[in-house]
């Protein structure tokens, strides 16, 4: 649970990149913005320098510092459906699939680990030894990539 004495804080629909360091948020938050208490919903992203929206008073945020452990792999097949979340406690994997919708995925015949989201029940999404393997690149995507790590890390 990180404390957040300043930054700037952006919709997940308004995220280009993550950078080691900045802050995904998997519950939703209350902050001051531009005079204002604003909502934020899960998956936005608290970054130093490339959101539109500055907090003006330091919070305390549920989320996890993006670390090195995604790992996009090249999916080897495109498929049309919705995220499947499968596990009920990764609760930002349901804003994800409410955000994204029915669309076409890269997913993989045959990704290693424990798959925790999946399209036509093909991995999107899965965790192997610590590490969390991705086959999509899009941006929302590795951002819920890395909201997984606060389901499996006790470091904040």
């Amino acid at each position: 649970m990180p404390y957040i004495l300043e930054g700037e804080v952006c919709k997940p629909s308004e995220v280009n990149s993550l950078e080691e360091g900045d802050v995904v948020v998997v519950k939703p938050f209350t902050a001051f913005v531009n005079g204002k208490a604003q909502v934020f919903p899960p998956l936005s992203v608290v970054s130093r320098r490339k959101c539109v929206h500055e907090i003006v008073t330091p919070i305390w945020v549920d989320g996890i510092r993006v670390k090195g452990n995604v790992r996009v792999v090249e999916g080897d097949m495109e498929i049309l459906g919705e995220l499947e979340v499968l596990s009920q406690e990764f609760l930002p994997g349901f804003t994800a699939k409410e955000a994204i919708g029915k669309t076409k995925f890269k997913v993989s015949s045959s990704l290693p680990g424990v798959p925790i989201i999946t399209v036509g029940g093909k991995p999107l999404i899965s965790i192997a030894n610590g590490e969390i393997l991705l086959t999509d690149r899009r941006t929302l995507l590795l951002i819920l990539a890395q909201a997984l790590n606060y389901y499996l890390s006790s470091q904040e």
